[in-house]
């Protein structure tokens, strides 16, 4: 069933990110008709330095990103 890693870069509190999680499993059982009892969700935390690598693997040119971030450059985020 679905699953949602989040990448994201240090900073969020644990809470924060629990809230965004269930937030984003409530979103998928309602849009996709999924019980959210089948949903998980993930959260993997990078530096500012790492944030980079994580950039050009997994969103830079790849057709599977549907939301793309308003930058292009990922040491300056512009």
């Amino acid at each position: 069933m679905p699953h949602v890693i989040i990448k994201t870069i240090s900073g969020p509190s644990q809470k924060q990110l629990q809230d965004a999680a269930k937030q984003i499993a409530a979103v998928i059982s309602k849009t996709m008709g999924k019980p959210e009892k089948y949903i998980s969700v993930s959260v993997e935390a990078y530096s500012f330095g790492e944030w980079e690598g994580v950039y050009n693997e997994c969103i830079k040119d790849k057709n599977n990103v549907l939301v793309k971030p308003g930058y292009t450059n990922p040491k300056t985020f512009e």
